[in-house]
């Protein structure tokens, strides 16, 4: 697993978010739980079951001999059992009679494994696909090298977790599928959610593999969506399997875990026709209150709106709504944008009118935010729009204002409108200048940096911005000229970067089409060189992870700085050295090309070095 994977995981597994994996899901709170491997946290179900026992895999015998349990959970650790079947029968085993297991797997065959995105654990782009092959090539020389991998953690698609279910005469069971994967899901559909599309356009995918990204995963997620092709690529699944009680009655859920304890929901939507909207925390039910209180005026200001009913049981308020069986409105304009544009424009008017009709003049103008599209049914007719989930309010506020966010977050997820008509024709339609775009923008930027805490979860947003740019570069380059090696590997210092360091990324890059640079840890450093570097190896991470140039960044210590055994890590293609190494690692490079591996050296960009900056600096000093 590489750095930034890493890094990843630790901000998560210290953030609420990793909350959102489970938090839709209902947990009982007289239940038991046993929480294997730290894929979950524990104190979700501390706060919230009557007790959790946390274990680590494989500890069943010493910590819950005899005990059963109504809730097993176990996310992420079937990638990493010798014997998926067996452990799966065993964690079942540790149920009550009516009690429920629950366990993650990601999907080898996932979307974001074929947008591009290096494999979970090997860091080799599309060896899940190829069946954990290096490549597709089956020729005699490969096989070797194939064999040599030694892949002890892998993951599963969909077939092959229900086979291994089937395997052990398991039959109760159910496939989730949460987007954009099981670590911080937004949405988890399932094979029975009806109106698939709904709710895809307030998605935010996070990949941070933009530089080794051949697609745009969140571009293709609609299109997956449609074509019910879940099953096959979604990015992660979470499984459940009963002991003789039903199964889950959810068929899709939305999770806002990101909007915090005052606006965190889970809204799910269950096979009797019904939708739950439940507060994530207990600071959300005043929300709710307001929920109701707000649809109730918009009721009496005559803007259709779903009517819910709030209701009460032990895990506290909750609301209940009718599932409403048509068409979502983004859905309906993007099928008729193209063919029907007085109808499309007749929709956005409609929409204006309801705005204003909620728009009230006190505090400075209050405005209803949610009277959009992505909250909306198509119904025909005279008035062919029914609005829901109205959670939004904001005061010193205009008409002109709410319009401008109905229509950018429409036009942001609708290819089809985009190549039909400029964002900025509707805006002026709606007597929405120039002038004020500009300032609807920086409020929006407000809006939403309070409601999703960008602040706090800035790790994440940017984890979620795609560089389209890097991506369609990548795609670019890839049509020129073939480099000479697929995976190249270039370890250091790069203590007080400099321009020498530069050119030699840039030399390793033109010979590579992935490049993997090693850092050396400050305790090796000392070893070689009697004192430890100047910036700490952490931060010097950090700047070579920040060069579009570099693909995935690394610490060098005790275990992986002989070549040979960073070879057996990464499986590079060429090892880059500077040329005063040439003679020193002839034996090295000979066992290199053994495994098909080679060695490179380059010249050392003249009149630069770290110590000549040191002794520049010292320098400097003394004169003073």
């Amino acid at each position: 697993m590489n750095y930034r994977t890493e890094k990843f995981n630790k901000l998560l597994s210290d953030s609420p978010l990793a909350e959102s994996a489970l938090n839709w899901y209902d947990f009982t709170s007289d239940a038991e739980v046993l929480l294997i491997g730290d894929g979950f946290p524990k104190s979700y179900f501390e706060d919230r079951c009557a007790r959790v026992i946390s274990i680590s895999p494989g500890d069943y015998d010493d910590y819950v001999s005899g005990q059963l349990f109504d809730y097993v959970i176990c996310m992420g650790v079937i990638e990493k059992v010798d014997d998926p079947g067996k452990v799966v029968s065993s964690w079942k085993s540790l149920l009550k009679p009516g009690g429920t297991l629950l366990f993650s797997c990601d999907n080898r065959l996932g979307l974001k494994y074929f947008c591009g995105t290096p494999e979970k654990y090997t860091d080799i782009p599309f060896m899940g696909i190829n069946g954990y092959y290096d490549g597709i090539n089956l020729e005699e020389e490969n096989k070797k090298q194939r064999d040599d991998l030694q892949i002890n953690e892998r993951l599963y698609s969909k077939a092959e977790l229900t086979e291994i279910l089937k395997n052990q005469g398991i039959s109760d069971y159910k496939f989730y599928y949460p987007i954009p994967d099981a670590r911080t899901p937004q949405l988890i559909f399932t094979d029975d959610t009806k109106d698939k599309c709904n709710a895809l356009e307030r998605l935010d995918d996070y990949d941070y593999y933009d530089n080794a990204m051949a697609g745009l995963e969140h571009r293709i997620f609609k299109d997956v969506v449609n074509e019910d092709a879940l099953g096959f690529c979604a990015n992660s699944f979470i499984v459940e399997i009963t002991n003789g009680s039903s199964l889950s009655d959810i068929t899709f859920a939305v999770v806002t875990t990101d909007r915090g304890k005052k606006h965190g929901m889970a809204t799910t939507v269950r096979n009797n026709e019904k939708v739950y909207k439940r507060p994530l925390y207990p600071e959300g039910a005043e929300n709710l209150k307001k929920l109701q209180a707000y649809t109730d005026e918009l009721l009496s200001k005559n803007v259709p709106v779903v009517r819910g009913v709030l209701k009460e049981d032990s895990k506290g308020l909750y609301m209940e709504m009718p599932y409403i069986e048509v068409k979502p409105l983004s859905l309906y304009l993007d099928e008729i944008v193209s063919n029907k544009r007085e109808e499309f424009l007749g929709i956005f008017d409609f929409i204006y009118e309801c705005i204003k009709k909620s728009f009230s003049d006190v505090n400075g103008g209050r405005v209803y935010l949610d009277l959009a599209p992505c909250n909306a049914f198509y119904t025909g007719g005279d008035a062919p729009v029914l609005f829901y989930d109205q959670e939004f309010v904001m005061e010193n506020s205009s008409p002109e204002f709410a319009m401008f966010r109905t229509i950018k977050y429409y036009f942001a997820a609708s290819k089809a409108a985009r190549a039909e008509m400029e964002l900025k024709e509707l805006y002026k339609r709606y007597g929405i200048s120039e002038k004020q775009i500009k300032e609807f923008e920086d409020k929006e930027a407000a809006f939403i940096k309070e409601v999703r805490n960008t602040d706090d979860h800035s790790w994440l947003k940017a984890a979620a911005t795609p560089d389209y740019n890097r991506i369609y570069e990548t795609n670019a380059a890839k049509r020129k000229e073939p480099k000479p090696y697929k995976v190249g590997y270039v370890p250091g210092v790069f203590d007080l970067f400099h321009t020498g360091h530069l050119r030699l990324i840039e030399r390793c890059k033109a010979r590579c089409e992935y490049l993997i640079v090693g850092v050396l840890t400050d305790e090796l450093v000392k070893y070689y060189k009697g004192k430890a570097p100047i910036i700490s190896c952490k931060d010097r991470m950090e700047i070579i992870a920040a060069l579009s140039l570099v693909d995935e960044v690394i610490p060098v210590d005790f275990s992986n700085t002989d070549k040979l055994d960073a070879w057996e890590q990464l499986h590079y293609d060429c090892h880059f050295s500077g040329d005063d190494h040439v003679d020193h690692w002839n034996d090295i490079l000979e066992k290199l090309r053994e495994k098909g591996s080679n060695m490179e050296f380059f010249s050392y960009t003249q009149g630069i070095s770290t110590t000549m900056i040191k002794e520049h600096i010292e320098g400097s000093g003394e004169e003073k």
